[in-house]
């Protein structure tokens, strides 16, 4: 069964989550993509959820801006390093570290930074279609074709 909560974090934003198995479990934390939001993860929370696939504690967040979550008026609050602070606060909540952070695209932009700026919050790392940044920065420089606007 799917559990909706708001999650203060001691920053001050608040955090809309979907969340699904017993607390005290290890941990899988989801994080969605763009346009998306947390429920997309339902499916996966309920199933690992379940003794038989592990039982763990499974959390998605709706990142700020998304659901309920906070949506701060000043777009520098959504640059990466105050998502990669929501989302290390959210895991305090939880537990000390992750057994697995799974994220998609623009979520997967959030886990990458996290990953790099605090790798003992997690003992394993799942992305799906959000390339690694430094093969995104690579292709970015050396290719002036991919940094022009698309023709409209």
């Amino acid at each position: 069964m799917i559990e909706t909560s708001l999650q203060t974090l001691p920053h001050g934003i608040t955090l809309s989550c979907r969340s699904a198995g017993t607390k005290g479990r290890p941990v899988l934390m989801f994080l969605h993509g763009f346009p998306e939001a947390a429920f997309v993860w339902d499916g996966l929370l309920a199933h690992f959820a379940q003794p038989e696939n592990g039982g763990f504690r499974c959390v998605a967040p709706n990142l700020r801006g998304f659901e309920r979550s906070s949506t701060p008026l000043d777009a520098a609050a959504y640059r990466p390093r105050h998502l990669v602070q929501d989302i290390a606060a959210l895991i305090a909540i939880e537990g000390d570290s992750l057994e697995c952070l799974i994220a998609h695209d623009w979520g997967g932009a959030v886990a990458w930074n996290l990953a790099a700026s605090q790798p003992q919050l997690m003992k394993k790392l799942a992305i799906i279609n959000s390339p690694h940044p430094g093969t995104f920065c690579a292709s970015y420089s050396s290719r002036p074709r991919s940094r022009r606007p698309a023709p409209t």
